[in-house]
């Protein structure tokens, strides 16, 4: 019989650095930790750098929702108006002794939670709403009205947390680097 696996769940606000700081655990924890990342299901369509079946499975609005109707999901979520599902096939994997990373917005984390309870959860948030509007410009992916729901959204994530934590860990990352430690750290120590 193999030792069951964990699931961490990462989330941030939007420019959070979340997928950056994952992506960067990954990277130091390459033959340390059997870790995987959840590769999710969205609706949006692909930015630049990003690779079907790598960074997401794209598809369309259609599929998700067959995909959604046939159990196909573990949790769904929808952000700034785009689809967004994790496997539920997940679950088989990581009793088998997978350990498995997914970055998803803090409504996704939540279901996790309620869904699967051992899931671990770690909430990366920002210095401030300034800081967070400055990478988004910086980023250049959104300008204007979007880049103001962006915002808007953040902040609706930030004091959602703030008055229902649901996260067991919190940090800022206020410091890629350090932010990048202390979620290795945190996974080393719960993957042994």
């Amino acid at each position: 019989m193999f030792a069951s696996g964990r699931l961490f769940v990462i989330s941030a606000p939007t420019g959070g650095g979340k997928t950056t700081i994952a992506k960067r655990a990954f990277q130091a924890l390459e033959g340390k930790v059997s870790l995987e990342k959840v590769v999710t299901y969205t609706t949006r369509q692909p930015r630049l750098h990003e690779r079907n079946g790598i960074d997401y499975h794209f598809i369309t609005s259609d599929d998700f929702k067959r995909m959604q109707d046939a159990g196909f999901f573990l949790e769904t979520t929808t952000y700034d108006n785009n689809l967004y599902g994790c496997p539920r096939t997940i679950i088989d994997t990581i009793r088998q002794g997978k350990s498995f990373i997914i970055v998803t917005d803090r409504a996704g984390a939540e279901t996790i939670k309620k869904l699967y309870p051992p899931a671990v959860l770690i909430w990366f948030n920002i210095p401030s709403l300034a800081v967070l509007e400055e990478r988004l410009q910086t980023r250049g992916r959104e300008t204007g009205e979007a880049l103001q729901r962006r915002i808007a959204i953040a902040a609706e994530e930030i004091n959602a947390e703030d008055r229902n934590p649901v996260f067991d860990f919190h940090l800022v990352n206020d410091d890629l680097t350090l932010a990048t430690t202390s979620l290795v750290n945190i996974i080393e120590q719960t993957v042994r």
